[in-house]
């Protein structure tokens, strides 16, 4: 795949890991499978190492396999995913050939072979403002640079949690706000069912926790990011009351 030693890690359940289908092995790739549950049955390879934890979230595993990853570039995986190995390689040589760069985003196929999110065109430097729709799978990163500026997965939200999304968007964010460059290219690197937690647009838990991801990402400021946030498609939040309570973030604690 690459000359650079690249890690790639999952995050899964006990009882999910024999549904993770690995790569190919590769020489100077290792796998790091963060499992939460117990033990399970390992693969057998020498390439991938299991790491067990005894909390709950998928954000602790990521942060598990950011302390232990031994690769230059670090891709986090889902256990329901598959990666596509072209994208990969483009994604590792765009960093051998950006030096400056310290994350990127690709994107995603759904099980049709169709994007699973609308991104851009072309290569783009990411921001808080353009970000939100980041999938774990679809981001890599250098891991040194991740390390040296002590940034995270915020583990109060994510999978496992009651705040169960934007853990990625929050990842990037900080990333941006600590000075590093993120870059978003059109490469496909996996593919993911068309299943995902948007799906649950117009309830009040998800607008909760939609709520509560601006604010950690935009602090004061979070009710105009909620605002923008509307008018991209009032519609998906169903009634004027909901609209309310998102933008203002009244919710009961």
């Amino acid at each position: 795949m690459s000359k650079r030693y690249v890690t790639i890690g999952y995050s899964s359940l006990s009882n999910r890991v024999n549904k993770i289908e690995l790569p190919p092995k590769r020489n100077g790739v290792e796998i790091l499978i963060a499992v939460q549950g117990g033990p399970t049955k390992e693969f057998n390879r020498k390439d991938v190492r299991f790491i067990y934890l005894d909390s709950i979230g998928a954000a602790k595993s990521r942060n598990r396999i950011l302390s232990e990853a031994k690769g230059e570039i670090l891709f986090f995986g889902d256990d329901d995913m598959k990666w596509v190995e072209k994208g990969m390689s483009e994604v590792i040589n765009y960093f051998s050939d950006h030096e400056h760069v310290d994350l990127v985003l690709g994107q995603a196929i759904d099980e049709n072979s169709k994007l699973r999110k609308r991104y851009f065109p072309e290569e783009k430097r990411l921001t808080r403002f353009n970000s939100a729709k980041a999938a774990t799978y679809e981001i890599a990163i250098r891991t040194e640079a991740f390390r040296r500026k002590a940034i995270t997965f915020d583990e109060s939200f994510g999978a496992g949690t009651d705040n169960y999304l934007g853990d990625e968007y929050i990842f990037i964010a900080n990333a941006c706000t600590k000075g590093l460059i993120c870059e978003f290219i059109p490469s496909i690197v996996a593919e993911h069912s068309s299943e995902s937690s948007g799906t649950q647009f117009g309830t009040i838990e998800d607008a909760r926790v939609r709520s509560l991801v601006l604010r950690k990402v935009f602090g004061n400021l979070a009710p105009l990011a909620r605002l923008g946030f509307v008018l991209k498609d009032p519609v998906r939040f169903k009634r004027i009351s909901l609209i309310m309570r998102f933008i203002f973030g009244r919710f009961p604690n």
